[in-house]
């Protein structure tokens, strides 16, 4: 019986070595295992790091260049329209009563005057069809500006209607409603949405003839702009037309406007759309028609000079108040344009006071001029000369105040 007991503690006691081995076992294969899937991934990191690596930044192999590596091209831009100073028409639609299409404007389908609980004031909600302004002469220096919102349900499935805007000649109480209207000169631009972009895109017509037709613009993540106020501002400087969609140039073309169209009717066209109205709403507000400045910029760079009395100095001051036309803008962008472009600033005054007081006016009415190119557009100090030629070189010898205000200017010469 002893041996018998004897024999079975020894086997029970082997069974647990053995068990105690195989678990020993199966462990160090499972920590074998886990540390070979560690290594591997390990491995697989560092190969695919070093082949991203390789991919993003290869050795550059050029001539000009040995041992280089491409750097990625970055490109940066400012919004320069200026809106014009004297207001030739401005229309927010305070004066109409809500639930009422406004005493000054012209249509043949239906429109209202509304408020809205994402804007302040007054707009017009307008539906498909065409709307049309009161009669305003565009000059051929001229800004046009206007706000926009366009609502339409994001999850929607049908096409979003498109909206256009365009300016027009003859225009003269509603008549370009008239289905006998023929056209003749005519400016517009349409913003059609589609998926989460926007094309636009600008036509032209010239004494009954198209003048131009542009490629079509695409403005990228237009959804986000869905229920949202979007600023229009359009710059017309004789034939050259720009047009911002809140401060993102679309169009910048210089041979675009017809020449002499005596434009003075602002058109709205709304396309027609499967959405009910409850769905979709497309509302305008806050026009402001100004008279704008010419292509300073352009006439710097084909004719050599040009000069302005739009640069405001305070009294007796060489302190720049104001440029309402924009001029320093304009100079800083041609000059950012063209590196190669030097300039000469001269300062004028009138005759007001005493010679040699107002040659050093001036002077340094033009070196402030030059301090602002330099400071606010980072315009390099050395492409720029400054002189004072005081009342030395007047334009008119009248007297009157309008006289003064045309001899106190800056004169910009390209050298």
């Amino acid at each position: 019986m002893k041996k018998l007991i004897l024999i079975s503690a020894l086997l029970l006691a082997g069974s647990n070595l053995m068990a105690q081995g195989f678990l020993k076992k199966l462990k160090q294969k499972a920590e074998e295992a886990a540390s070979k899937t560690i290594d591997n991934v390990i491995e697989g990191k560092a190969k695919k790091n070093t082949e991203a690596s390789t991919t993003v930044q290869p050795a550059a192999k050029t001539e000009s260049s040995p041992g280089t590596t491409n750097a990625a091209v970055t490109s940066t831009t400012a919004y320069d329209f200026v809106p014009g100073t004297k207001v030739l028409l401005s229309d927010n639609f305070a004066q109409d009563a809500l639930g009422q299409f406004p005493l000054k404007w012209y249509t043949r389908s239906k429109g209202e005057i509304v408020t809205l609980n994402t804007a302040k004031g007054n707009w017009l909600r307008v539906y498909p069809g065409t709307f049309v302004s009161p009669v305003v002469n565009i000059g051929e220096n001229s800004t046009i500006e206007f706000d926009l919102i366009m609502n339409w349900p994001k999850a929607g499935g049908y096409m979003v209607p498109a909206i256009g805007f365009a300016l027009y000649d003859r225009g003269n109480k509603g008549e370009i409603l008239s289905y006998d209207y023929r056209l003749k000169n005519c400016l517009k631009f349409t913003i059609a949405p589609y998926r989460s972009e926007a094309a636009v895109q600008l036509t032209s017509f010239e004494n009954v003839a198209k003048k131009l037709e542009s490629d079509k613009y695409k403005v990228a993540n237009f959804e986000n702009k869905v229920g949202s106020v979007i600023h229009v501002a359009i710059s017309i400087q004789k034939e050259r037309v720009r047009i911002w969609l809140d401060q993102e140039k679309v169009f910048d073309l210089p041979q675009a406007a017809p020449l002499n169209g005596n434009l003075n009717q602002f058109k709205i066209d709304m396309s027609a759309s499967n959405y009910t109205n409850e769905q979709l709403g497309y509302y305008v507000s806050n026009f402001r028609f100004a008279e704008g400045s010419s292509d300073k910029r352009s006439k710097l760079l084909t004719t050599g000079s040009m000069e302005t009395s739009g640069i405001l100095f305070a009294t007796n001051s060489a302190e720049v108040q104001s440029d309402n036309e924009g001029v320093i803008k304009e100079v800083a962008a041609a000059m950012s344009e063209n590196p190669d472009l030097k300039i000469k600033i001269i300062g004028h005054t009138d005759a007001v006071g005493k010679q040699e007081a107002n040659l050093i006016l001036s002077a340094k009415r033009a070196e402030s001029v030059r301090d602002a190119l330099v400071k606010t557009y980072k315009i390099n100090t050395d492409r720029i000369e400054t002189e004072g030629k005081g009342s030395t070189t007047p334009i008119t010898n009248d007297t009157s105040e309008e006289g003064k205000t045309m001899n106190r200017r800056v004169e910009f010469i390209k050298i």
